[in-house]
């Protein structure tokens, strides 16, 4: 008989929530936005409005629930200080459990699509690999020997905070010249706000990327040399041998990995050079993080 699990991505713009089965396919899709819900309790009230709604009986028809969320800390079940979200510091799975007695599994958002890489997509055959989410933030999941990085706090990881930039863009987390500040989606529309002077939808800029816009080229060539920067710190210490990206950015398609490529070997360390190669993530980008997320509950 077949595993089913809820796989839940509390993202800093939208959350998503799917019904997974055990061999990774999403089954039912809903998401809405994050913020539209003033508190975490009217959140979480959200969050099962839509669980019912997809799966009427999932208290009995669904083995557990996976959530994947900013700042989570897999060892305490809190999400800690989110700098993309205005909650401040909650307690997850307590608030959750007033609402199911279902199994909760809790980690870092980006954790939840490495683990999602490795046991569904590109990363299958491969110990050692980063996956960095570009979405409103940036979000990193790294496996080393085979093994989910945490470190001893739970909040390992956190490869959007590298600073690349000194003194540079500030950041919601209160640091400034962090790499989610120049290759999260947000970052992207702030260096087109500079070129282009005036502010700009980022789905508009991806249209006219494809369609050869000079300027937006130079913003995502200027996007690219940022994301590859922070990168090559993350290889030098690290030695992945795959980086995949996800998220949103990821959407931009192949010619923009093409440059992340090729900005990246121009800054790793030279014994490095062409042993680490960045790839578009091969799980869907609107469904990788609630695979990820599912699996928690379904391995």
């Amino acid at each position: 008989m077949e595993k089913l699990a809820f796989g839940i991505d509390i993202g800093g713009t939208n959350t998503k929530i799917g019904l997974v089965k055990d061999g990774g396919e999403v089954l039912s899709f809903k998401t809405f936005p994050t913020h539209y819900p003033t508190n975490f309790e009217d959140f979480t009230n959200v969050v099962f409005t839509y669980l019912k709604e997809i799966e009427p009986d999932f208290e009995t028809k669904v083995t557990g629930i996976g959530i994947g969320a900013p700042n989570a800390n897999s060892d305490n079940g809190w999400i800690e200080n989110p700098p993309n979200l205005k909650w401040g510091s909650v307690n997850l799975i307590e608030e959750f459990t007033k609402h199911t007695k279902l199994p909760l599994h809790l980690e870092n958002d980006a954790n939840v699509g490495a683990v999602g890489e490795k046991l569904w997509g590109g990363a299958k055959d491969i110990d050692d690999f980063i996956v960095v989410t570009l979405g409103t933030g940036i979000g990193t999941g790294i496996y080393s020997n085979s093994k989910l990085l945490k470190g001893h706090n739970h909040l390992a990881a956190e490869g959007g905070h590298i600073t690349i930039v000194p003194d540079g863009r500030a950041c919601h987390c209160g640091g400034f010249g962090h790499l989610e500040c120049y290759a999260s989606v947000r970052g992207i529309k702030e260096t087109a706000k500079t070129i282009l002077q005036k502010e700009i939808q980022f789905r508009e800029l991806v249209e006219r990327f494809h369609n050869q816009d000079n300027r937006v080229i130079e913003i995502f060539k200027k996007t690219a040399d940022f994301l590859a920067l922070g990168l090559s710190d993350m290889t030098v210490l690290l030695g992945p041998q795959k980086i995949f990206l996800a998220g949103g950015v990821a959407k931009v398609g192949d010619h923009f990995t093409y440059m992340v490529n090729e900005h990246l070997n121009k800054y790793l360390f030279k014994s490095l050079r062409g042993s680490v190669s960045v790839e578009t993530s091969k799980i869907a980008t609107s469904e990788g993080a609630i695979i990820g997320a599912a699996a928690l509950a379904l391995i």
